[in-house]
């Protein structure tokens, strides 16, 4: 299938997608372009800056139909996809006769999240404003701009579901890096771009599968591809990897230089496009399938047994939930911590109605206080206190519980729950150096990532396993 317009063509008309990428600066997306294209690159310096960025001396002689672009943060990654998306969608065929009756044929363009889909979105309507692209759009909505040759051209988010089965022609994905990269966890990377491909086998040309995104740690998706197809000269697919001034020579080195002074290895992997070596897995997803008690959602209260609460509070309105959770330690050869109950309220809620819900599950337990962060207190204090039980600040901050958790899981002196969503968070949690030889715990910082779950697990098992703690609380019931 021959385009009856190439991207390039259209990156330099004006009166299609051209105007915003007039800049001289634009010429490093326009090389990028003309790969995507099948065509000959033109000149040396189009040349230098393919062999630079993709590791390779030999120029692909068909067009690439796979590309993943790693692009430092203010290269222009999300305009350009915005512009390949248009395109495709709209110039690049009469999809009416490539496609069965009933049928539309769709690119998919998929943010990291809603704020990044938001963005995509924006880029797309300022590209099709030009007079001869706006009447090609037959019908908008929030998430779906429709073109008259029957195609369509979704932005959302990425979740394999709204890939799979479809008939595309495009699948496009920003800020990939920083996508769910847990095999287990729901749309992870990996399971997006597997339902993707099968979406565009009947696409006559294959389809474009097109993933961009500024570098992250070294898991994932685009890792692998970048080690696999970086310097690759055998291969039909390509891996871009450029530094973000590379992309962009307008951005200043002074902005990047204020931004490795405040962070070095934030800023060096944002825009110097190195691979982040300060974060790693805090605990592997074997360890904690191990230490999960598989059928068990929730242990019954026993009255030879002292247990202790752990609450992580929320406000109701935010995307953080309210979450309890119960242990026990029983006085085994190994002196094992059992996680016995563990609570979800997802927003929105009114924290004292939580709050009520759950003093009566710890009364169920025998249990008096609860713990937290010692900033949880105020007003979430207050109400506990109002249904009978007593909230203590923590000694121990989050990350400083989930570093005393961590040898607990590794010995297997803890039993957790079968519960996938604790699992997926235990697992996607990082450990980040810091100076001075110190670390901390967090979960990943992407919109997508919560820890809600594990930070009333891991407080419940480590103060579980706290000696004076349990026997002070021990000593209540007796």
């Amino acid at each position: 299938m021959n385009p009856l317009i190439s991207l390039s063509q259209a990156l330099s008309d004006r009166s299609l997608l051209g105007e915003p990428f007039q800049s001289r600066s634009f010429w490093t997306w326009k090389t990028v372009a003309r790969l995507i294209d099948g065509k000959p690159l033109r000149d040396q310096r189009e040349l230098e800056l393919f062999q630079q960025c993709t590791g390779r001396l030999q120029v692909p002689t068909t067009p690439v139909r796979r590309m993943v672009v790693l692009v430092g943060r203010r290269g222009g990654k999300d305009r350009f996809m915005s512009a390949v998306a248009v395109w495709r969608a709209a110039l690049c065929a009469d999809w009416r006769r490539h496609i069965s009756a009933g049928e539309q044929a769709v690119v998919i363009l998929l943010g990291a999240d809603r704020k990044q889909a938001g963005i995509l979105r924006r880029y797309c309507e300022g590209l099709l404003r030009p007079p001869l692209l706006a009447q090609e759009v037959s019908r908008r909505t929030d998430e779906v701009i429709e073109f008259r040759n029957g195609a369509s051209l979704e932005i959302t988010t990425n979740d394999a579901r709204l890939v799979r089965g479809r008939s595309a022609i495009a699948v496009l994905g920003s800020e990939c890096a920083h996508w769910k990269t847990d095999e287990h966890a729901a749309s992870s990377d990996e399971e997006v771009v597997a339902a993707a491909e099968p979406s565009m086998a009947m696409c006559p040309d294959g389809g474009v599968l097109l993933l961009g995104t500024s570098i992250y740690r070294k898991r994932g998706y685009v890792y692998r591809k970048y080690k696999q197809l970086h310097g690759n000269e055998t291969s039909e697919d390509i891996c871009w990897f450029a530094p973000s001034n590379v992309m962009n020579p307008k951005l200043s080195m002074d902005f990047i230089d204020k931004a490795l002074a405040e962070d070095a290895a934030k800023a060096g992997a944002e825009y110097l496009n190195r691979w982040r070596d300060d974060f790693s897995d805090f605990i592997p997803l074997d360890v904690v399938e191990s230490c999960s008690d598989s059928g068990i959602h929730e242990r019954p209260p026993l009255r030879n047994f002292s247990y202790v609460a752990y609450c992580d509070p929320a406000g109701g309105t935010g995307s953080d939930s309210f979450t309890i959770a119960i242990a026990h330690r029983e006085y085994d050869q190994i002196n094992t911590v059992y996680l016995d109950l563990l609570r979800e309220r997802k927003p929105r809620f009114v924290p004292a109605a939580v709050i009520s819900e759950y003093a009566e599950l710890l009364r169920r337990y025998r249990i008096r206080e609860v713990r937290g962060d010692k900033f949880a207190g105020g007003f979430h204090a207050s109400e506990w206190q109002r249904n009978g039980i007593t909230f203590k600040p923590s000694a121990n901050t989050t990350a400083e519980n989930y570093l005393h958790a961590l040898p607990m899981l590794l010995s297997g002196r803890a039993r957790l729950l079968d519960n996938p969503v604790l699992r997926t968070q235990l697992a996607g949690l990082e450990r980040h150096a810091q100076a001075g030889g110190r670390e901390t715990v967090t979960h990943a910082n992407v919109a997508s990532a919560h820890d809600d779950l594990a930070t009333s697990a891991c407080g419940a098992m480590v103060a579980a396993g706290d000696l004076l703690a349990f026997n002070t609380n021990y000593a209540q019931w007796a």
